[in-house]
């Protein structure tokens, strides 16, 4: 196998978009180093890089060198090597939305559970009634735990009581 030894003065000279495959489209969020991510349908590549390139990732998508007679054509997807996690996200979130059908309503769910379970209907007023019974009743009963148990709970919110001085208790004696 050969391979070829280029020196470090010529790569010096050379651009960083050097290492990627030629004839390709970035999105023009400059990178240093570059990683390779994904393979991507060609309808997809422009979104892709148009999102990447709004959260600030640079990217870079060509057909690899070597697939000229490949069967598929999709492109390779590069990115900054310094952002690859948050490129991953972004990349991971734009499948999701694209492969999955719109969530369905709550509507059909609803009327199989109302048409098994049989509520009466109650009037709004009979309704609105019960409401502000049930909440005076709920204060009622926090006010009744306040009172009688606020001392033990929160002695220093509400002191304990303490007896008076009644007459029979004789007053301190004097030297």
């Amino acid at each position: 196998m050969l391979s070829r030894v280029i020196p470090l003065e010529y790569l010096k000279e050379r651009d960083l978009m050097f290492w990627l495959p030629p004839g390709g489209l970035d999105n023009d969020v400059w990178a240093d180093t570059w990683v390779i991510i994904a393979e991507l349908d060609d309808a997809d590549t422009q979104p892709v890089l148009d999102l990447l390139g709004d959260n600030d990732i640079g990217a870079y998508a060509a057909k690899p060198s070597g697939r000229k007679g490949a069967v598929t054509a999709g492109k390779q997807l590069y990115v900054d090597r310094e952002q690859y996690t948050k490129a991953v996200d972004v990349l991971m979130l734009f499948l999701r939305k694209k492969g999955q059908p719109p969530m369905p309503r709550s509507e059909p769910i609803a009327a199989k559970i109302q048409s098994l379970i049989k509520i009466p209907a109650v009037p709004r007023a009979v309704a609105l009634v019960l409401k502000v019974v049930l909440g005076a009743a709920f204060i009622a009963l926090f006010l009744l735990l306040v009172y009688t148990q606020g001392p033990r709970m929160w002695p220093g919110v509400h002191p304990a009581h303490h007896r008076a001085p009644n007459s029979e208790v004789p007053a301190l004696q004097r030297p």
